[in-house]
Formats: C-alpha cells, sequence, structure tokens
C-alpha cells in the first residue's frame, strides 16, 4: 500500500434545517425560539468544528432541508455556513435525500467555489486534492425524487487508484424498520463496492455499523427534534492517517438536548418524595446535557400506594409546572415538557382477572386486544358503526405498536380504578 498524506473530514447528515418542532406553539415563546434556531445552530457548531480542527472537507449526506419546498431562510443560513468553510478552505460536499429531493423548490441562489453538490442521474466522481496530490476520491448520488425504492448503493463502484475513496449515501442499510426503506441496500452492497468509508445519511439515531474496511457510519441527526430523538445528537469526525488508517470521533453538535426518564412509584412515600425525586432527575439531565438546554419527559410507572394520590392529581398543573420554576431565567434550561402518569393500581391484575366477575371480565378483555395482532383493525371495526368515533378511530389508524401498548395500558388502569373506587 503506497503511503498518501494524513488528512481529516467532518462527516454530517439529516439536518432538518427550519424542521417544525412538535407541539411547538404549547410552549413558552422563549423555549420556542429556542427551539425554531436549533437545527441552524447545531449546523453552525459543525461548521465550527470543522474550522476549528481544520479538516480538509466536510461531507453532508442527505436531508439538508426538512421539506422538499425548502424555506428560504434554510437555503440562506445553509448557504451561510457553507461560506464561513469554503473561506477556510474547507470543501463541501452535499447529497439530497427523501426531505431535500433534487426535484423540490429551491431559490435561484449561487453557492460558493468549492461546494459541490452530487447529482440525481448517477453516481459522480469527485478528487480532493491537497496541491497537486489526490486526498480522497469521492462517490455520491442525490435523490431525484422523494421516494427512491431501488438500489443505490449498487452503482457505486470504487475506480482505479491508490487514494481513499469515500462513498456519500442517504440509505436505509438492513431494512431499519424505524425509518422509511427508502434507497435500500445490504451491508455486502456497501462492501462490495471497494470504498474504504461510506458516509450514510437517513437513520437519525448515531451508529457504527462497521468500523473498518470498509468503515459504515450513520452519524445521526445534528439536532434531535422530538422526545423520540433523545440523546447526544452530532456528527463524526474522521482522521486519515498516512497508511489509511482511520481515528473516528462523534461530536454533539446539538443546541437542545432531548431526554426522557421513568420514575418508578413502588418505593415512594409520598408527593414531597416523589417531587423530590423528580427535582434530583431535573438536575441530573442539567449535568449530562453539559451546558446546553433540554427538554425533558418524565413517565411515573411502577405500582404502589402513591397511585392513588396520583390519579387526582393534574400532572402538568401539581408536578411539571413546578419543576419548571426560574428554567426560563437559564441558558442551561431543562424545561420539563411533560408529567406522564403510568403508575397502576397496587392490586394483583393477573389474580384479579382470574376471578368470575365484572372486574374479571373488563381485564380479560383487555388482554385479549393485548395479545391481538392488529388492534387498531378490530377497534377501527368496532367504532365504524358510531359516527361520532369517526375521529378516534382515524387517530387509531396512525398509532404504532409501542403507542397502542401504552394507550392500552392507560385505558386498563383508567378503567380498573373506576371499577375498584377506593377499594384494596
Amino acid at each position: 500500500m503506497t503511503a498518501s498524506q494524513p488528512f481529516s473530514f467532518i462527516h454530517c447528515a439529516d439536518l432538518h434545517l427550519d424542521s417544525p418542532f412538535e407541539g411547538l406553539h404549547a410552549l413558552e415563546p422563549q423555549i420556542a425560539a429556542t427551539l425554531r434556531d436549533a437545527t441552524f445552530k447545531a449546523f453552525d457548531q459543525v461548521i465550527d468544528l470543522a474550522i476549528d480542527t481544520q479538516v480538509d472537507f466536510v461531507i453532508i449526506a442527505g436531508d439538508v432541508y426538512d421539506g422538499a419546498d425548502r424555506s428560504l431562510r434554510a437555503q440562506l443560513r445553509f448557504r451561510e455556513a457553507l461560506r464561513r468553510a469554503v473561506a477556510a478552505g474547507i470543501e463541501c460536499f452535499v447529497a439530497h435525500g427523501n426531505h431535500d429531493p433534487l426535484s423540490g423548490w429551491e431559490a435561484s441562489l449561487k453557492m460558493p467555489e468549492g461546494v459541490h453538490r452530487f447529482g440525481g442521474q448517477q453516481v459522480e466522481h469527485l478528487i480532493v486534492k491537497r496541491g497537486s496530490e489526490p486526498l480522497a476520491e469521492i462517490y455520491g448520488i442525490s435523490y431525484p425524487v422523494r421516494e427512491v425504492r431501488y438500489n443505490l448503493a449498487s452503482q457505486f463502484q470504487r475506480q482505479p487508484g491508490q487514494s481513499f475513496h469515500i462513498g456519500v449515501l442517504h440509505c436505509n442499510v438492513g431494512g431499519d424498520p424505524t425509518h422509511d426503506n427508502y434507497a435500500p441496500c445490504t451491508l455486502t452492497d456497501l462492501i462490495d463496492s471497494g470504498m474504504d468509508y461510506w458516509a450514510l445519511g437517513h437513520i437519525h439515531n448515531p451508529k457504527v455499523i462497521r468500523d473498518r474496511e470498509p468503515c459504515v457510519i450513520y452519524p445521526g441527526n445534528t439536532q434531535g427534534r422530538n422526545v423520540r430523538e433523545a440523546g447526544p445528537r452530532g456528527c463524526y469526525l474522521v482522521r486519515v492517517d498516512e497508511n489509511r488508517r482511520l481515528q473516528t470521533k462523534f461530536v454533539a453538535t446539538d443546541v437542545v438536548r432531548w431526554s426522557t426518564q421513568e420514575v418508578n412509584i413502588a418505593d415512594l412515600r409520598d408527593i414531597d418524595e416523589l417531587l423530590e425525586v423528580l427535582a434530583e432527575i431535573v438536575e441530573e439531565t442539567r449535568k449530562t446535557a453539559d451546558g446546553r438546554a433540554a427538554i425533558l419527559r418524565l413517565a411515573l410507572i411502577g405500582r404502589g400506594e402513591l397511585h392513588r394520590q396520583l390519579r387526582h392529581l393534574d400532572p402538568d398543573r401539581d408536578l411539571a409546572l413546578p419543576l419548571r420554576e426560574g428554567e426560563l431565567n437559564r441558558d442551561d434550561f431543562v424545561w420539563v415538557e411533560s408529567v406522564q402518569n403510568r403508575t397502576r393500581p397496587p392490586v394483583d391484575i393477573a389474580r384479579k382477572r382470574q376471578v368470575q366477575d365484572f372486574i374479571g371480565d373488563f381485564l380479560r378483555a383487555a388482554e385479549a386486544l393485548r395479545q391481538d395482532q392488529q388492534p387498531t383493525a378490530r377497534l377501527h371495526k368496532l367504532f365504524a358503526a358510531r359516527s361520532e368515533h369517526t375521529l378516534i378511530a382515524r387517530h387509531l389508524k396512525q398509532l404504532a405498536q409501542n403507542d397502542w401498548s401504552v394507550l392500552l395500558d392507560d385505558a386498563e388502569t383508567l378503567g380498573l380504578d373506576l371499577l375498584l373506587g377506593d377499594q384494596e
């Protein structure tokens, strides 16, 4: 293997610039304003990292924008960030994905020299040089339209050359069920291409699929946009030495970090003790957020005597509101988005399910739904006969399996509370 010059680059994806955050209208104006700017500031931090570490180039592997018809604000902010990179001598390579295909609308803005956008007809092959010597060869393709259901990875093939070869693709490797199956491919497809590194996009959780020969990485999105995208979000800083050995490092760029925590009430004696535990979680969340703001969702779980007190409270007014006090005065605020009560009464449900009475009938019916492979279809059929239930049926169709499970547990608990009253 011929020795070559060492170099470094940033690999990011899924910027989703100007993405609308869920439930933004329900938040305090200051919190909402912070979130509206979060995707832009996160990408600014990617470029800051590129400049501070003096990388040679930046790769953006799809979904720069959140929608095909990208806002002018997003386009201008994106161009300004790229201008800063190019002014620092850093080339930028951009692919478009399912959220921002080439078929979408965009203003006729001229991008800076040094920004390369991959077309959508065929894989393009570009060479990055330092002086006259090649550093890396980059292959990439953009989505021509939103729904690309065919394998794009099979179109990548390494060209002759001793430099480092990088593939850039927005795709779903191995059919990840948490994301739409656009540009589906297998790990074998990526390996067979002959690339040294695959700069992927589309999956929002950071993930190293393979750490060498080739290295295959999803960097995740640069900024979480809802509670389902909890935890650190950022990009990868990749260093390649003269022998083409890689050193990869995940670097967080999120401005606001989403977090979820469950609190088991089984051993808690009263509301005061619960509030103390929740306050401790808020401070621990602040600490782990490392100076950035955070949005926290709390879920109360478990069985215990405290359940009887909790069912008489409004979780937002009585639990979340006290935890929010003073947070608006801090840059590192931890905003409790909600406190969800999923606790259960301190009864042996399995035993009561066996009893031949009305409560037993109710619990057996709930369990039958829980075991149903298509619960929403069954309920939709039940609701179809009642015109006043049409809206409910429509919402049930949109539930994911985990959402359905939570909804059923909540319904069973509510029914049991009403049937039991204050007994047991």
